[in-house]
């Protein structure tokens, strides 16, 4: 597709050239050259307006997964809601209860302590009761009963203190399951906080990106009431929409990553046994070129970004068609797509420590998603789909969201099978 704009570009300067000899008395162009200039520029117009359209339907989809997740998440809510009101009242029930125990146990104490005062400021009366027997079984019989008495007592107050001990440990259980239920309310408001402001950034692009689907549907109706003067503005308008259209299409593959990861924590991930102990990474195509670095570039089909007009926010590697392309570090496929601009057929895996790998332009993904892999696992096979000039992988690594030069995590010098 660069090729084809490319080359289009070429052929309207070269035009814009003929109307400069024009304007100095050379011959008129030759009308067929200008209609064939201008079917070129129609065929580019509906190539974009395609691309704009899958680019649209891409965010339109990450749009009804976001409002999916946004409606579990709600869920999700209410049920912790509902158990931390559940929890409380049940708390709420078990303190009374821990309060009536409570009175029950310093009554018991208080008498026990009356009884033991009494028979010690008047150890007579206890020997009055006992002399005061009428016969020998009913001295027993009164021993007997001071002695139920006494076991009484101290049977209740034994069942009192085990009861309290009982409740104190369930309080303390209760206690503990609506703190973590209110943790989880916590993280789940925050995470459908971060899902709404993902939809709002979805929906600003589908927005945008339907101006452009608008702006390129009403040229291609004035195309044909336009002569091919006006080519030179239509190219620049071509270029344009391009750029739009290829960050709108990697914009909705970091759009699904970000749902994806709502929905799946990646956490520590073991290292394998065959990992590199020096470096993060290794070179997913160790035989490979690098024909593009990361960074700004005068390339026109790089998106913007971080303030530049084009930005490439990954490196090219070049290999010939069909090459391997290995995981670059432990990790769990979170993504497989495809799209007819940006990075064509791509695999994305998820990493420890908040690390995203991309690997686009692929002839043929090898992995599914939600599969672990290891640092050397064959993830596709190079190609030359979405936006592309020609065959080469696009290896792109993101830590919490944002592209960084992945060169500094790679083994140094240029792609090797070197690990460490």
């Amino acid at each position: 597709m660069k090729r084809a704009l490319v080359a289009l570009v070429f052929a309207v300067v070269l035009l814009g050239a003929d109307r400069t000899g024009v304007a100095a008395g050379s011959p008129q162009p030759d009308p067929a050259s200008q209609l064939a200039i201008i079917d070129q520029i129609r065929a580019q117009l509906g190539s974009n307006l395609a691309d704009a359209l899958a680019a649209q339907q891409q965010l339109r989809q990450s749009l009804q997964d976001n409002a999916t997740q946004q409606a579990q998440v709600a869920a999700q809510i209410e049920e912790a809601q509902a158990k931390i009101a559940d929890l409380d009242q049940q708390i709420a029930q078990d303190q009374q209860q821990e309060a009536w125990l409570s009175n029950r146990i310093d009554t018991e104490r208080m008498q026990l302590r009356q009884l033991a005062r009494a028979a010690y400021e008047s150890p007579g009366s206890v020997l009055v009761t006992l002399a005061e027997s009428r016969s020998l079984s009913d001295l027993f019989t009164r021993v007997a009963d001071l002695n139920v008495a006494g076991s009484r007592a101290s049977s209740i107050k034994s069942s009192l203190a085990n009861d309290m001990s009982r409740l104190q440990d369930l309080l303390a259980k209760e206690q503990s399951d609506r703190d973590a239920q209110a943790a989880l309310k916590v993280q789940l408001d925050a995470q459908l906080t971060q899902l709404k402001a993902l939809e709002a950034q979805q929906e600003k692009a589908v927005a945008d990106l339907d101006v452009k689907i608008q702006q390129t549907r009403s040229e291609m109706y004035l195309l044909n009431r336009q002569s091919a003067q006006l080519a030179q503005e239509v190219t620049d308008m071509l270029q344009q929409q391009q750029d739009a259209i290829i960050a709108a299409a990697m914009q909705s593959v970091w759009a699904q990553l970000q749902l994806w990861l709502q929905s799946n924590n990646v956490g520590h991930i073991q290292t394998s046994s065959g990992h590199s102990t020096k470096y993060r990474f290794i070179w997913p195509e160790p035989t490979a070129q690098i024909s593009q670095g990361f960074g700004p570039t005068t390339y026109w089909f790089e998106p913007p970004y971080a303030g530049y007009p084009h930005f490439h926010t990954g490196i090219d590697l070049v290999a010939p068609f069909g090459t391997p392309v290995f995981a670059a570090d432990d990790g769990i496929v979170a993504l497989v797509g495809s799209s007819s601009s940006g990075y064509g057929n791509y695999v994305v895996i998820a990493h420890a420590g908040g690390f995203d790998t991309l690997y686009g332009h692929l002839s043929t993904a090898l992995v599914k998603v939600g599969q672990s892999v290891t640092q050397g696992t064959v993830v596709g096979l190079e190609g030359s789909t979405g936006n592309s000039t020609g065959p080469h992988l696009h290896f792109e690594l993101r830590v919490s969201q944002r592209p960084v030069d992945p060169t500094p995590y790679l083994p140094p010098g240029a792609p090797s099978a070197f690990k460490g």
